[in-house]
């Protein structure tokens, strides 16, 4: 098998284990499984994959003292020691998918039948990670590189080999990079691509605009162009944070990381921002929204730090502050009209 084979097989194992620790530990929401169907459908690898985990389970019970049996699984322990999982998985859930990982050298060396041929394992499809609101999920990928997934957000996974692809489809993402010059990072989102070599960044798609926060390191932005017309470059140094909207207009200025970056630690920081855009950012992260009476909200700024989704405290905090009235509460909305 090739290396970039091991590294596609390596992925889809992982997220295959994600999805059957998850199922058994009982956490399943409704959505989950939506999302779980639908990536059982995406293609033939990953079915094949959720199914070979499933024989193996059923089968384990029977085996699982065989001297040989359990070599494999303490040797396999620790190649396989970092999977891809949600951090709101229960402990229970966590130790279940380290003994399932673990068995994958069982069923690689033969010892169960269930191994997955090299012809199959070269036919992987790319990999697809997703989001709902109010949730955040930490991808490990073959090369070792980390990537934080923010709340109602996708991106796809499309080439670990000769280069390191990354799509991101919507939503938000920040990206720790494993050096390695040989084969750049490559995030695209709407028509832009993001090259890297080993750094730290976030990509949002933001509407029409695409935003790149540079926290370490450096990287380029270039734009996709099916024309021969000028294309847009720009080259990024850490601290820098480039705006690129659809009417071609780009720019970079230097911001504040502390708070670009706060919703990794679970918080979301405003520094003098419009009151519309703090109420559409707290209600991407909360099944919960808050409205305004009419649709009409006052022309203010914000400066604060909350909880993300914490949309009863904003509420709370802008009546105390005199700059909103609270008309009604209820499990999925807070209705607010203006002082």
């Amino acid at each position: 098998m090739s290396a970039g084979a091991q590294s596609n097989n390596d992925a889809l194992r992982s997220e295959a284990t994600y999805w059957f620790n998850l199922k058994r530990s009982g956490d399943m929401t409704a959505r989950d499984e939506r999302i779980f169907l639908s990536w059982l459908d995406r293609a033939p690898a990953h079915r094949n994959a959720y199914e070979e985990l499933e024989r193996y389970w059923a089968i384990l019970g029977s085996v699982a003292q065989d001297p040989e049996i359990m070599a494999a699984l303490e040797q396999d322990g620790e190649f396989y020691d970092r999977p891809s999982w949600w951090p709101r998985l229960a402990v229970a859930a966590a130790a279940l998918l380290l003994a399932v990982t673990a068995g994958w050298a069982a069923i690689d060396s033969g010892l169960l039948g269930l191994g997955i041929g090299a012809g199959q394992a070269e036919q992987q499809y790319a990999q697809t990670f997703e989001t709902g609101v109010g949730e955040r999920t930490l991808v490990t990928l073959p090369d070792g590189s980390h990537v934080t997934l923010d709340a109602d957000s996708e991106m796809r996974v499309d080439d670990m080999r000769s280069k390191r692809a990354i799509a991101l489809l919507r939503g938000r993402a920040f990206f720790r990079v494993a050096p390695d010059r040989n084969r750049p990072f490559i995030v695209s989102a709407n028509g832009k691509n993001v090259r890297a070599v080993g750094t730290e960044f976030a990509v949002r798609i933001d509407q029409d605009k695409v935003v790149v926060t540079l926290v370490e390191g450096k990287v380029r932005v270039d734009e996709v162009k099916a024309s021969r017309g000028p294309s847009h470059r720009a080259d990024m140094t850490a601290g820098a944070q480039l705006v690129a909207r659809a009417d071609e207009d780009w720019s970079i200025d230097r911001v504040d990381m502390a708070k670009e970056t706060s919703w990794l630690q679970g918080r979301l920081t405003f520094l003098r921002d419009p009151l519309s855009s703090v109420i559409t950012e707290m209600n991407r992260y909360s099944d919960k929204k808050i409205v305004f009476s009419g649709g009409a909200v006052p022309d203010t700024r914000i400066v604060g730090v909350f909880k993300m989704g914490d949309v009863d405290s904003l509420a709370k905090g802008l009546e105390m502050n005199g700059l909103a009235r609270i008309t009604a509460d209820t499990d999925k909305e807070i209705q607010l009209s203006p002082r």
